[in-house]
């Protein structure tokens, strides 16, 4: 079955209510060693619409852009409903359900390739989703893999590989081994990176001084706390800077810097490039 033929109702249909398929075709001799693009799914939804996405080989990436949907996977009626922008990887293995009961405008991307059951299998999880964090939620990156014109191969099959295998590996940590307080900051630092933090605030809020926390933080997750920090914030700054129109001093302000010479200067140490040169090099930008 093909991804279009895996379609109820039937991508022409649904062109009708503002969802449009893009299928791609990679050279043959790719897919035997490549992650590759099976077909874009792009999605501006206005109402209500229910329709179904049968079983196929590989994976998908979902990226929501705006509203809320309802994603069911099938026949066990597993359902989680989405309205926190972001990236969401799940199973192309099973028969799944999206139901929009407003209006959406979200992005379905399929894929498949060697190393797919492999992932698929590693990334296993009773939710019919997989959020992807926001440290490894580079979207800004990742938009070659959501363009409808063909994207260079080897530089899908790079980002693709970056991201399952970024997931892989932060599964393989025990969770039980990473203490509640390390989970519950890492969490805040990814979901609130424009507040101000201090390691001062941190060690009386949690009760841990602050050289242990550091000390801990960098065990479970390879950084200190406010390096990570300001890696959340330059990730978040890169998608910024390639989906809106916003000036780099809003840029700074809105990830969490008040001196837009900081910005500049973290951005230029993580990335290589300043601000203003990643916004304008998409070649840069993708390597």
């Amino acid at each position: 079955m093909t991804i279009a033929e895996s379609y109820t109702p039937d991508p022409a249909l649904l062109s009708g209510q503002g969802i449009s398929l893009t299928l791609f075709h990679p050279d043959p001799e790719l897919t035997c060693s490549f992650l590759y693009r099976l077909a874009l799914e792009c999605s501006c939804i206005k109402g209500p619409l229910s329709y179904y996405i049968s079983e196929h080989p590989g994976l998908g990436l979902l990226r929501l852009k705006s509203g809320a949907l309802s994603f069911t996977v099938l026949p066990s009626e597993r359902s989680v409903t989405l309205a926190e922008h972001g990236l969401y990887l799940f199973p192309g293995q099973s028969t799944c359900r999206i139901i929009v009961r407003s209006g959406a405008e979200y992005e379905l991307l399929h894929f498949d390739g060697p190393g797919g059951a492999y992932f698929s299998r590693h990334l296993a999880q009773d939710a019919p989703l997989r959020r992807i964090p926001s440290a490894l939620c580079r979207s800004g990156e990742f938009s070659p893999l959501f363009e409808q014109t063909d994207s260079h191969p080897v530089l899908c099959h790079m980002l693709l590989t970056q991201l399952l295998s970024g997931l892989t590996l932060e599964s393989l940590v025990p969770g039980e081994r990473i203490p509640p307080y390390l989970a519950d900051l890492k969490s805040r630092l990814e979901t609130h990176y424009y507040e101000s933090f201090r390691l001062a605030d941190l060690e009386r809020e949690y009760q841990v001084s602050r050289y242990r926390l550091c000390r801990e933080f960098k065990s479970c997750y390879q950084t200190s706390p406010l390096q990570y920090l300001h890696r959340v914030r330059i990730q978040a700054a890169k998608s910024l800077l390639v989906e809106t129109n916003l000036k780099i001093h809003e840029i700074s302000y809105e990830t969490g810097y008040e001196n837009v010479n900081h910005f500049i200067a973290h951005f230029k140490k993580i990335t290589g490039m300043t601000p203003t040169e990643y916004r304008l090099d998409p070649l840069g930008r993708s390597s």
